[in-house]
C-alpha cells in the first residue's frame, strides 16, 4: 500500500502563512505575495521558490502520491513579482518510485509570468548519513558575540529581517562600515524570529536569506536574482542554521553566488547556487 502524503497542518508560524496556496482547480493555485518577506521593496528569490515548491507538494498530495520533501528547485525569474494576489499552475513532468518532477509557473492576476520553477520531490531519510562529505561545517563565534542584522539597511529597508533571525560574523561585516575585506563571503547563523523549526520547504528560503556576497568585495545595492537552484540533502536538526554565502565570479555585471547550509549537528543540509544581476561602477 502506498503511503499517502499527509495533509497540511493549519499553518502555525508566519511562514507557514505566507507560503500557504489555495487550489482552484487540477493544476490551478492561488496564493498571497506578502511584502513582508522582501528587500527594498522587492520579494525574496528564496520566499517565491518555496511558494512554487508549496503549490509542487499541493498538486501531488492530491495524487496520493509518497514524495513528501523537495529534494532539488530551480527558478528562473523573469522580472520583479508584485506583493498581493498570484496564480500558480503546476504541470506533472514526471511521476517515479524515488521522485517526482513537476513545473510551476507563478503569475500575476493578469496572466504575466514572473517565475517558471521545477520541483523535484521525494524522501529524504531520517536515518541517512554522508559516505563522503568534502563540505565541512565552517567554525563561528558564539551567537550571542556576532551582529543581528536589522530591518533598517543604511539607504533602504529590509522587512525580512522582521521575520528572520541573523546573526552575521563580525569578521565578515567590514562592508556595513566601507570597509569589505574583500574575500567575497559572509557567513552567520540563521533561524526564525517566532522559533519555527527549518524543514525541506524552507530551507529554500534559508538559501536565499543571507546579503549579497557582493557587498564583502565593495559592491553595493539590489542584486535581483535571475536563476536560483537549491539541492536539499537532509532533514535538518532543530535548532539555528549555521549559512556561509560566497560570491564565485562577478564579471559582465553578474555574479554566481554559493550558500551551504548546515543544521545544528553540523550536518551539510542544503545548497543553493544563483545567478544575480550586479552593478559594477565603471573605472
Amino acid at each position: 500500500m502506498t503511503d499517502a502524503i499527509p495533509a497540511l497542518a493549519e499553518p502555525t508560524s508566519a511562514f507557514d502563512e505566507v507560503s500557504a496556496v489555495r487550489p482552484v482547480a487540477d493544476g490551478r493555485y492561488t496564493a498571497d505575495v506578502h511584502p513582508q518577506w522582501s528587500i527594498a521593496g522587492k520579494p525574496n528569490g528564496g520566499y517565491l521558490l518555496a511558494l512554487c515548491a508549496q503549490a509542487a507538494l499541493a498538486e501531488l498530495r492530491e495524487g496520493g502520491e509518497h514524495h513528501p520533501h523537495i529534494i532539488a528547485a530551480s527558478a528562473t525569474y523573469l522580472s520583479a513579482t508584485p506583493f498581493g494576489p498570484v496564480r500558480l499552475q503546476v504541470e506533472e513532468l514526471r511521476r517515479g518510485r524515488s521522485s517526482s518532477v513537476l513545473r510551476t509557473r507563478l503569475l500575476t492576476e493578469d496572466g504575466e509570468l514572473r517565475v517558471e520553477a521545477t520541483i523535484t520531490l521525494g524522501r529524504l531519510r531520517e536515518d541517512a548519513r554522508p559516505h563522503h562529505d568534502g563540505v565541512p561545517r565552517i567554525q563561528l563565534p558564539t551567537r550571542d558575540t556576532c551582529v543581528r542584522l536589522s530591518v533598517d539597511a543604511p539607504g533602504f529597508t529590509v522587512p525580512l529581517m522582521g521575520v528572520l533571525d541573523e546573526h552575521l560574523d563580525p569578521a565578515c561585516l567590514g562592508w556595513a562600515t566601507g570597509t569589505p575585506s574583500g574575500e567575497g563571503e559572509l557567513r552567520g547563523y540563521l533561524a526564525f524570529s517566532d522559533g519555527r523549526p527549518f524543514d525541506p520547504l524552507s530551507l529554500l528560503l534559508a538559501v536565499d536569506a543571507l546579503p549579497p556576497a557582493t557587498f564583502d568585495v565593495g559592491l553595493t545595492g539590489w542584486v535581483p536574482t535571475m536563476q536560483l537552484s537549491a539541492w536539499v540533502r537532509a532533514l535538518p536538526a532543530a535548532g539555528p542554521l549555521v549559512v556561509r554565502q560566497r560570491a564565485r565570479l562577478v564579471e559582465a555585471a553578474s555574479v554566481d553566488e554559493t550558500c551551504d547550509v548546515w543544521d545544528s549537528r553540523g550536518r551539510l543540509v542544503a545548497t543553493g547556487h544563483q545567478l544575480a544581476a550586479v552593478r559594477i561602477p565603471r573605472s
